[in-house]
């Protein structure tokens, strides 16, 4: 009897912690995913801020074809436009050069970009909210921005 009711408390604590070990499995997991989600909003949130605060002489707002947020910078070089525009999970940069085109990807391959939306704030300011996602684990969080234009202006 005794060594039934010992084996049986084994059992017991094997199981609880077994399942208390794969609870910390499944956080770590996702504490990671969240800490990659950050890393990348914040990458990005540079990068638009460099690029229209510092490397622009007017910004405008305007939504594409698919009725999609986009960003049109005209470049403080001579001729060059940029377009910051989001499709299939990735936010995209498109420089027109003259006659020259490029496409490059500014996002994460395991972030997607689920939604990106841009408002006008004001003269010299715009507003980003941006919702990521993790791929493996399926985390979304939200990130929203403020930009002050030092170089530019939005125009309409």
């Amino acid at each position: 009897m005794e060594l039934n009711f010992l084996f049986m408390i084994l059992i017991l604590v094997s199981g609880i912690y077994c399942n208390v070990t794969h609870l910390i499995f499944n956080n770590c997991k996702k504490i990671l995913a969240d800490i990659e989600i950050a890393r990348s909003a914040r990458y990005t949130e540079n990068v638009l801020t460099r690029e229209l605060s510092f490397n622009s002489s007017s910004v405008r707002v305007s939504k594409d074809l698919n009725n999609r947020d986009q960003i049109i910078c005209r470049k403080t070089s001579k001729n060059v436009r940029a377009f910051w525009y989001l499709s299939n999970f990735v936010l995209y940069r498109k420089t027109v050069k003259d006659s020259a085109m490029g496409t490059n990807p500014f996002s994460n391959p395991e972030i997607q970009m689920t939604n990106w939306h841009v408002f006008v704030l004001g003269e010299k300011k715009l507003g980003i909210i941006m919702t990521l996602r993790h791929k493996e684990t399926g985390l979304m969080r939200n990130k929203s921005f403020t930009i002050l234009l030092s170089n530019s202006s939005v125009t309409s």
